[in-house]
């Protein structure tokens, strides 16, 4: 395409010599040029009229069609013309060709990684205090206090409704944000209404006791080989589905608790898996629910298009060792009895189940270019001590009522953060050992939909929500060397 950038002496093709019109002037001809030389000169210049015209018009015909196909292209791809929508600032030269998502259920940042010791700078309870007291109404109540001896087996599973967030956070059903503080005073007060404990305080206490880095080896392994976030939260202060469609589409359309819009596909909003598809990305989600719907088939659009696109778990193991795998993999865990956390599960069972996929990718022929980020849907009513943040942008304008534990109703608008979770970047390029606090580089925070805003900045998709546009990406976290040092095989789970 010279011929956009260069001269016009360029454009045109050169005439022979005997072609050329005369370097002077007619009233400027030397005094030495005979009558018969004029005569010659001037016969030339008629006869190459035509064909100098029938040059110019045929470059000048090609020149046109050249740029009203340069036009159509650039408004074919939105460069001349970008669509209002907001853009993402791509990343460009990332070593990360593939994306791994698996999120697991139910456990807050402190339940699993308040233990862990090989880096002084978790926020999490090693040194720390943290109490509750069995009555959070009540300034005389005595406290219960975390300690390093939550069992392999919850006894209860804990109220994880939105009400029930109210009360673990704020210590009332109906929190006021002028009023009332964020002082994560109220989950062993929870506990005890949830289950009607009198009694038994050590088992209401399993709410707030925390694991060790013995109880947790996978865990703990994978967060000492690679990269933990000690300020990531879940998007909502509530249930497993209204989580996992912020993890998926950055909104829950309005849904706060997990109806059966869910499991029928009933969910109208664009989702990264419609988006990856239009964007001819690859994706797959494998899936090992049990009377629940794998997260693509919340949405419609999957259920209509793309149903052959979820697969059972049994088919990631032989992708990842084919090196088969789509450009992004979502997996599903089993719930809510053997391998995902969710209490009654053993905590050895879902140690298990996080080796294996782990081991798959690293044995795979993917692994070099690949991203594993190992998260947790929602706290599942357990304690944390650190405060989510308030006042975030919800992903639209849909609030939800439901009726709270002292038979009121309480509406919520998404425009607080959940309780922090466990969240690990697992990679060949992370840092080992490090642990990222809150960003460095942007506003926002790192939460659920910190995912879907690096995904977009990666292969140049639109920001999804408003939540989307807010949260921290984590791009910056990726760095340009590869390490040698990354583990094949993690310990085995432990059972106590």
């Amino acid at each position: 395409m010279n011929w956009l950038r260069g001269s016009s002496a360029e454009r045109e093709p050169r005439a022979d010599d005997s072609d050329q019109e005369p370097l002077l002037n007619e009233d400027e001809h030397s005094r030495r040029s005979s009558q018969d030389e004029e005569t010659t000169i001037n016969q030339t210049a008629r006869k190459t009229a035509p064909r100098r015209r029938i040059v110019i018009l045929t470059v000048l015909l090609a020149t046109s069609i050249s740029s009203v196909v340069v036009v159509t292209v650039l408004l074919a791809t939105h460069t001349l013309f970008p669509k209002p929508e907001h853009q993402t600032h791509r990343i460009h030269d990332s070593p990360i060709k593939n994306i791994v998502v698996l999120v697991q259920e139910n456990l807050a940042f402190d339940t699993i990684a308040g233990g862990l010791t090989y880096n002084p700078g978790i926020d999490n309870l090693v040194n720390h205090t943290f109490c509750n007291p069995v009555n959070v109404s009540d300034p005389n109540s005595p406290q219960i206090c975390a300690k390093p001896i939550a069992k392999n087996i919850a006894a209860d599973d804990p109220d994880h409704s939105i009400a029930g967030g109210n009360q673990q956070v704020y210590g009332t059903d109906h929190p006021d944000l002028s009023i009332h503080s964020p002082s994560m005073q109220g989950f062993v007060t929870e506990q005890i209404r949830a289950h009607g404990i009198t009694s038994d305080l050590s088992r209401a206490a399993e709410v707030i006791n925390y694991y060790t880095p013995e109880h947790v080896p996978v865990f703990n392994a994978l967060a000492e080989n690679y990269l933990l976030f000690d300020r990531w939260f879940a998007a909502v202060p509530g249930p497993t589905n209204p989580n996992r469609a912020y993890l998926t589409s950055g909104t829950s359309h309005g849904h706060g608790f997990n109806d059966r819009g869910f499991d029928v596909s009933a969910l109208p909003q664009l989702s990264i898996f419609e988006q990856l598809s239009a964007a001819n990305i690859s994706w797959i989600n494998y899936s090992n629910t049990t009377g629940f719907a794998p997260d693509a088939l919340f949405y419609s659009w999957t259920a209509r298009n793309a149903k052959q696109n979820i697969k059972p778990i049994h088919d990631f193991y032989r992708d990842a060792g084919a090196g088969n795998l789509p450009r992004f993999t979502w997996i599903n865990p089993e719930c809510c009895s053997y391998t995902s956390f969710h209490p009654p599960s053993p905590i050895n069972m879902g140690e298990d189940f996080v080796k294996s996929i782990y081991e798959a990718l690293r044995a795979g022929p993917q692994w070099n270019e690949t991203l594993f980020i190992f998260t947790f849907d929602e706290h599942g009513g357990f304690a944390d001590h650190v405060p989510p943040p308030e006042n975030v942008p919800p992903g639209d304008n849909l609030p939800y009522t439901e009726v709270a534990g002292d038979g009121k109703t309480t509406t919520f608008h998404f425009d607080r953060l959940g309780i922090r979770v466990p969240t690990i970047l697992i990679s060949p390029w992370v840092t080992k050992g490090a642990v990222a606090h809150a960003p460095k580089k942007e506003d926002g925070e790192y939460t659920h939909t910190s995912i879907l805003k690096y995904v977009a900045e990666l292969w140049g998709l639109e920001i999804l929500t408003p939540r989307v546009e807010w949260s921290a990406s984590f791009g910056d976290l990726i760095e340009k060397s590869f390490r040698e040092d990354t583990p094949v095989v993690l310990p085995e789970p432990a059972i106590f």
